[in-house]
């Protein structure tokens, strides 16, 4: 996650709640959130140290409320940590509140940052700030860490916590029940090939290993070691050696096989229930996320792979399949079906402002024809009625009211807005079989859940199973039941509560976790999505309970794993002192300059070292530093600064460059110049749907006074020593959405245009312009890329404007006036190694590239000229990570000249492309 640069309107207005321990800053109207944010970073600071250190540091905080993602960050460079405060719509990181949550784990990883500022970790701080710190600690604590110990703390101190729930554990149990035993380094890395849990139940499952078995401290103790680079290589295995006699690699393969101990148990205690697989066997990692019957032995489904984005498909009684449609990006992926009709939500994004986001409503029919319900809604979970006339959603508005709306769907408008005096927040609402109430999931303050049903005609709540920690997943109702799943046991499966008895049976018991179930009342059937190495799957079993003895959901039949005691005290949210913190305005330019780290950059040509600084609401951006440029061989010392906070960016530098010089027929010149720019720019999102689209305008005035210019004995007539020019740039970027193992998009286009022209009577401009048009290729992980770029400047050479345009593969740079280029491309895979060594090097993928490219300069001084540049040749990539954290790709590339260059006469060229500037990137 990162902060949006500009990503707030000046509308929205800032408070703060400032002490030596933190600054909490969050918008006007949300001072219960941050009075509750207050009090838990102060507590835990005060009192939940002792697994992690007590070095102190004051961090900002800033709580977003116009976002829709459900997601958090701490950061350093600047330090600060930043809340999405919109709650989950799903249930798969479980009921616990949403601040409180937010605030336990990602205070954790304040403290961690903290902590971590020692030995030569410190010293990385003293040469690069706050950045350096953080290249520094990353390389030396595995992301595992960083997460699994956050995951720990919210175990330990919060009400529930992903450490007790078993779906937290299901994509390393799949693994574990498909006897999928990979290395340490696949699973550290990734695949393209294979599925890869993220790093976060891995990281937990070796955090409770450690403290279970050597203490309460021992991270604490071996993250000091690593931070302080002790051994250099491989700190943090080197430690774990020292401390327990394994390497990491070892250390992870008995952390594993202790859990898998625990899951055999659970399956002894509860035999696994029976069910016959009904999506085929596929060698892509393939995933059927939700089903819903369709009638006798007809389902429909959201499918996806490692190749193909996800879809809509019905699939009929035969077992023919054939594709609906493909929904647009989303916040939530969910969607119900009903009678012919689907309807869902996809994410729209203010234009301007990215943290202004919207979850709108989507319907189709089974043939494709879509129409949009809503629009800048923050809508989820949509269930449609029987005549799709009508539209349950859950709202989660910007000041943390949630509530259940009932929609027209001709119009849109709203017909009903559901009370809720008790401020839950609602998950999955359902229609029930006669429509005249709606089955929901909601939870409360205190991180527990229910299932309720809600009547429409007078807003009455029947509660239909109580408040309790075990989740309640996605309902499906039927005339007699609701059937859902739930956290009940160590795994999640299917449950069901009937209406005549009140009583809640178990429906299945499968070895791993069940995420969502349908039901085929003609056949009597159930048709369930169960998490396995390959994806969520597709079951089919009988409709009837595994278990004719009913089930008291009050009580905790989980096993003893998913109870873990990290002697931290137990759950802090039910006991916390409320203090009430002074507030007070935080102005929009608070701190504008901040600086906090000072780093190299490389984008060849150019190199940089600058020092940095961001303000916390990251409305200004500032840098002073040093710019080497290869390609002109000229050094320049510059300073700038950008606000980002009212509709246009406002930009201010200036540079003194020395030595800025080029090559033309007539000669060689050099100069030295003092240079300032006072510009505009505007950024806009327009994507939707199946695209991203962004488009980028902007404007600059600039100032050059040469101070010095040196000509070759060919002098060149009529050069101004002063320039004053406007630069102007419009990008423009659409590109459909692309799955895991596509190189590039299926479909897309890039524009870049850019002109400079004089604003005095010296004449001095250029033009340059360039296309990228992606298209498939003949198989589905391909790509075709054509490109096409033209330059054009005047002959009058007063000023010569920084060159940067796209040459022919494998020539010198030519003199020119005016010169095009066509290219073409054809990318592909070639192979998923999945194989790395010594925790130094892994490779994910090797591609390769075809290429010709055709171009033709023209010099129009006479005497004119004209000269062609052809080449062909290919490309050989290596998709890598480097010691299992920073992304590298890096290759080869051979260009056959079809007309020799001009400047040497090569007729092959030979190159190794090392982009170093993805390292800095990182």
């Amino acid at each position: 996650m990162a902060q949006q640069f500009g990503g707030n309107p000046p509308s929205l207005k800032w408070q703060q709640i400032n002490t030596d321990t933190a600054r909490i800053i969050f918008p006007r109207g949300m001072s219960a959130t941050g009075q509750r944010v207050a009090d838990l970073v102060h507590y835990i600071n005060q009192h939940e140290r002792t697994s992690i250190g007590s070095q102190e540091r004051k961090v900002n905080m800033v709580l977003q409320n116009q976002t829709l993602i459900s997601n958090a960050y701490v950061q350093l460079g600047p330090f600060r940590s930043e809340f999405y405060l919109t709650p989950p719509p799903t249930t798969e990181i479980g009921s616990a509140y949403w601040p409180d949550q937010l605030s336990v784990h990602e205070y954790r990883h304040v403290l961690q940052n903290m902590n971590f500022r020692q030995g030569i970790s410190k010293w990385f701080y003293y040469l690069g700030g706050d950045l350096g710190q953080a290249g520094a600690t990353n390389l030396a604590v595995p992301n595992w860490f960083w997460e699994g110990d956050a995951v720990t703390m919210e175990t330990a101190l919060g009400a529930q916590g992903r450490g007790r729930l078993p779906g937290f554990f299901d994509g390393v149990r799949a693994l574990s029940l498909d006897q999928q035993h990979y290395r340490y380094m696949k699973l550290r890395n990734g695949s393209y090939k294979d599925f890869i849990p993220d790093h976060y139940p891995m990281g937990y499952m070796l955090s409770y290993f450690g403290r279970e078995h050597y203490g309460q401290t021992f991270w604490k103790d071996v993250t000091s070691d690593a931070v302080r680079y002790r051994g250099i290589f491989y700190p943090l295995s080197n430690s774990l050696q020292k401390r327990t006699g394994m390497r990491i690699a070892a250390f992870y393969d008995t952390t594993r096989r202790e859990f898998e101990s625990y899951w055999r148990a659970d399956s002894l205690r509860m035999p696994i229930s029976t069910a016959t697989q009904v999506s085929p066997e596929s060698n892509t990692v393939t995933s059927y996320s939700y089903v819903y019957n369709d009638g006798p032995g007809a389902w429909v489904y959201l499918k996806s792979s490692y190749k193909k984005i996800p879809a809509f498909y019905r699939r009929n009684a035969a077992g023919e399949e054939h594709l609906v449609l493909r929904p647009g990006s989303n916040f939530d992926d969910f969607f119900s079906y009903r009678n012919g009709r689907l309807v869902w939500t996809e994410s729209r994004f203010d234009m301007r402002w990215n943290n202004k986001q919207y979850s709108i409503v989507r319907l189709a029919d089974t043939l494709g024809h879509v129409r949009t319900i809503t629009h800048r809604s923050k809508y989820f979970s949509p269930d449609i009625t029987a005549d799709g006339k009508r539209v349950i959603v859950a709202e989660s508005a910007a000041d943390m009211q949630y509530s259940l709306q009932l929609l027209d769907v001709e119009t849109g408008h709203v017909l009903q807005t559901l009370p809720n005096p008790q401020h839950w927040f609602y998950s999955y609402p359902k229609f029930s079989a006669d429509e005249q109430s709606v089955i929901a999931g909601v939870r409360n303050a205190q991180s527990h859940m229910a299932l309720i049903r809600q009547w429409l005609q007078d807003g009455r709540i029947d509660t239909l199973i109580p408040f309790g920690l075990n989740t309640v997943g996605i309902p499906t109702v039927t005339k007699d039941a609701v059937y859902f799943t739930s956290s009940y046991a160590s795994v999640d499966n299917v449950y069901a509560y009937t209406f005549a008895d009140g009583q809640i049976h178990q429906y299945t018991s499968r070895p791993n976790g069940v995420k969502q179930v349908a039901i085929d009342a003609e056949d009597n059937r159930m048709v369930f999505t169960e998490f396995r190495a390959a994806g969520y799957t597709l079951y089919a079993a009988p409709l009837a309970p595994y278990s004719q003895q009913a089930l008291d959901f009050g009580k905790d039949a989980r096993g003893a794993w998913l109870h873990p005691d990290f002697k931290e005290g137990g759950s802090i949210t039910d006991r916390l002192p409320a203090r009430a913190f002074p507030e007070k305005k935080y102005p929009l330019l608070s701190h504008p300059f901040n600086f906090h780290s000072w780093v190299p950059t490389f984008n060849d040509p150019d190199y940089t070292y600058s020092l940095l600084g961001n303000n916390i609401l990251n409305t200004t951006e500032t840098n002073v530093g040093y710019a080497y440029n290869r390609d002109e061989g000229y050094s320049q010392v510059n300073a700038g600064f950008t606000f980002s906070g009212w509709f246009p960016y406002l930009q201010v530098s200036t540079a003194y460059t020395t030595n800025r010089n080029v090559y033309l027929r007539q000669g060689h010149i050099s100069w030295n110049e003092w240079s300032g720019l006072l510009g505009l720019a505007v950024p806009f999102n327009f994507s939707s749907g199946l695209y991203g689209r962004y488009l980028s305008v902007s404007s600059n005035y600039n100032f050059v006074e040469r101070t010095t210019m040196k000509k070759s004995t060919r002098q060149l007539a009529a050069v101004s020593k002063d320039v004053q020019y406007v630069y102007s740039s419009l990008s423009f970027v659409n590109q459909r959405n692309k799955s895991v193992q596509q190189l590039f998009t299926h479909f897309g286009q890039s524009l870049a245009v850019q002109y400079a022209h004089s604003a005095t009577r010296a004449e001095a401009w250029q033009l340059n312009t360039r296309l990228d048009l992606y298209l498939p290729g003949f198989f589905n992980n391909h790509s075709i890329v054509l490109q096409g770029a033209f330059q054009m400047r005047d002959t009058f050479q007063n000023y010569l404007y920084t060159d940067h345009f796209v040459y022919a593969r494998g020539y010198n740079t030519p003199a020119y006036t005016k010169i095009y280029k066509l290219g073409a491309n054809y990318h592909f895979p070639i192979a998923y190694p999945d194989w790395g060594f010594a925790q130094l090097l892994y490779i994910l993928r090797i591609r390769g590239n075809v290429f010709y490219d055709y171009s033709m300069a023209y010099e129009d001084k006479l005497p004119a000229t004209r000269t062609r540049y052809s080449s062909a040749g290919g490309e050989l990539y290596l998709d890598t990570k480097l010691a299992n954290e920073l992304p590298f790709s890096f290759g080869v590339r051979f260009s056959h000249l079809l007309d020799p260059d001009p400047q040497d006469n090569a007729k092959n060229r030979f190159e190794v492309i090392i982009p170093l500037q993805q390292l800095f990137n990182y």
